[in-house]
């Protein structure tokens, strides 16, 4: 019991035997490294295959309608229940996700640990009546009559 009393006792007048981190820059991750995702909306189609493929669930998909008929959708990813697999990332057929060699994911808060981002989904366009493609139909072929007509008088 002794000895390990003088021991501590002497580590309590010593400099401490490890360092602040970080000191300089920190090392870089080794390559092929899985840390936080990195999410582009901006490509993104909203295909889902990501969140079919994702094992633990950690992504999240909310669509709000806009007054216009647009979608706004928003895809959080949720990293305190990810596991880093990348699967998401290797079926993103638009490379919408991808994983950054950041290692370093602290935070204070839970909101820390979420990655997310917006788009906007427009609405398709509203479908034709029958009575309208007729119209359009005949608009074209008038439009090709007068031009055949042109031609024909300039040639």
């Amino acid at each position: 019991m002794i000895p390990y009393l003088t021991k501590a006792l002497g580590n309590l007048f010593r400099a401490p035997a490890t360092e602040k981190f970080p000191k300089g820059e920190p090392p870089k991750a080794a390559p092929g490294y899985r840390g936080r995702i990195i999410y582009h909306p901006e490509t993104c189609v909203n295909c889902g295959m990501c969140m079919r493929v994702c094992a633990p669930q950690c992504m999240e998909r909310t669509m709000e309608p806009l007054p216009n008929g647009d979608q706004k959708i928003t895809l959080t990813f949720d990293l305190t229940s990810c596991t880093f697999c990348s699967m998401c990332a290797d079926f993103c057929a638009r490379k919408s996700i991808e994983l950054s060699d950041d290692y370093m994911i602290v935070g204070t808060k839970p909101e820390d640990f979420l990655v997310s981002g917006t788009f906007i989904k427009k609405a398709p366009p509203p479908k034709l009546t029958p009575e309208q493609i007729a119209e359009l139909k005949a608009k074209a072929e008038a439009a090709k009559a007068a031009k055949a007509a042109a031609e024909q008088a300039d040639g």
